[in-house]
């Protein structure tokens, strides 16, 4: 195994703890995703209008218009088509309950703790080359959308939108792979594959076990049973987003694992991840539609003080965060939420919290008239490419 250069002083320290995965790890960042890759390939002579077409016949499963497109591509749709044996949507309900009525928490859990695990690593390289960088208003909304959706029952069916949205990302990143190795700007030996499966599972784990965690220490009360269907779902998403079962999480406890040693094997953050934090911490305010600069910079001296006691000291001066004292940030959070519940309980009746959370997080989501375009990008540089 070539373990590409920027990732092997981690890999000897991962291989103390735990030596298979740290191996698989590694192994992963030397590959993309086959069938992706094959049906993006495949699609690449045929024109956005007609790869548009073609995509959403796939996604639509509609057979007769499939029937003359490319092999590679209804053989990528071929294999999604029925879920895994291991997802069973009834396990995943008591997580979307749990989101939607703390929806709110989940948001703010990702932005300021489990988006950073994914974003900040050696993946914020391929998105520097691409100008597609996480202080974009419209990459947030989109982001929160795709959170939206997967937990919507019946989202994850096979034709729902939560599904598509996944199914999506995931052609787009087999699109930028694509068009990354052919700029010749990208540097294999040393980072691997552009948009690796490693990052894939890396990111995942950040959607998941990370929002948990930082979840619970925002104040909210979750059963065991709420925590794992909403692991149900990520390892359902992960499994579409095409991360195999050698280095897919089953749950909680196993993201955290695959997380620590991911972390130990990537590099340490470089000017790309540390512009990719700040910049999904600085777009919060746009996002809920504050203007004024006086509230928008005491909005983010906030979230900033929040994000450092959700990762950590060490990591928050790794991405360059505001110095500041963290401690006692989230009981103050916590003691909010407490209030809330009681809120809630003296009148239930008149509470609209959990119908006001899911309002506002619809309200930072992407919802097009022309529903989900299946246009991909035809350039490495976001403004070069044509919309999509």
């Amino acid at each position: 195994m070539q373990v590409p250069s920027e990732y092997a002083e981690g890999y000897e320290q991962a291989r103390l703890l735990d030596p298979d995965l740290a191996e698989a790890y590694i192994q992963h960042t030397l590959v993309g995703d086959p069938l992706g890759d094959a049906a993006m390939n495949a699609l690449a002579e045929l024109g956005p209008a007609e790869s548009h077409r073609l995509i959403n016949a796939g996604m639509e499963r509609d057979g007769p218009s499939l029937q003359h497109a490319p092999t590679a591509l209804r053989e990528f749709f071929g294999t999604l088509d029925n879920p895994p044996q291991f997802y069973d949507p009834k396990k995943a309900l008591p997580g979307m309950r749990a989101f939607h009525k703390h929806s709110e928490m989940f948001f703010v859990g990702l932005v300021l703790a489990g988006a950073l695990t994914g974003f900040t690593t050696g993946v914020s390289k391929s998105f520097s080359l691409t100008g597609r960088l996480a202080g974009n208003v419209r990459r947030v909304m989109q982001n929160t959308r795709h959170l939206v959706e997967v937990t919507l029952p019946g989202g994850l069916d096979r034709l729902g939108d939560g599904w598509k949205l996944t199914v999506r990302i995931r052609l787009i990143h087999a699109q930028m792979r694509r068009l990354l190795l052919k700029s010749g700007d990208w540097n294999e030996a040393a980072d691997g594959i552009p948009l690796h499966i490693a990052h894939m599972a890396l990111a995942a784990t950040g959607f998941s076990a990370i929002n948990l965690q930082a979840v619970r220490k925002l104040g909210v009360q979750l059963t065991e049973e709420e925590s794992a269907g909403f692991m149900h779902i990520w390892r359902y998403v992960t499994w579409l987003l095409g991360v195999p079962e050698e280095i897919l999480f089953e749950g909680e406890s196993d993201a955290l694992h695959l997380k620590d040693i991911g972390y130990i094997c990537e590099p340490r953050p470089a000017v790309e991840a540390i512009t990719m934090a700040h910049g999904i911490i600085d777009v919060i305010p746009e996002s809920i539609g504050i203007e004024d600069p006086a509230e928008r910079k005491k909005l983010l001296n906030s979230l900033y003080r929040i994000s450092r006691a959700l990762i950590g000291n060490e990591m928050a001066d790794n991405l360059d965060y505001p110095k500041q004292m963290a401690l006692g940030v989230l009981p103050l959070v916590r003691m909010q939420q407490r209030s809330k519940a009681i809120r809630s309980r003296i009148m239930p009746r008149g509470s609209s919290d959990t119908a006001d959370n899911f309002i506002g997080l619809l309200q930072r989501s992407v919802y097009d008239d022309m529903g989900i375009s299946y246009f991909m990008p035809d350039a490495v540089k976001d403004s070069e490419s044509t919309p999509w």
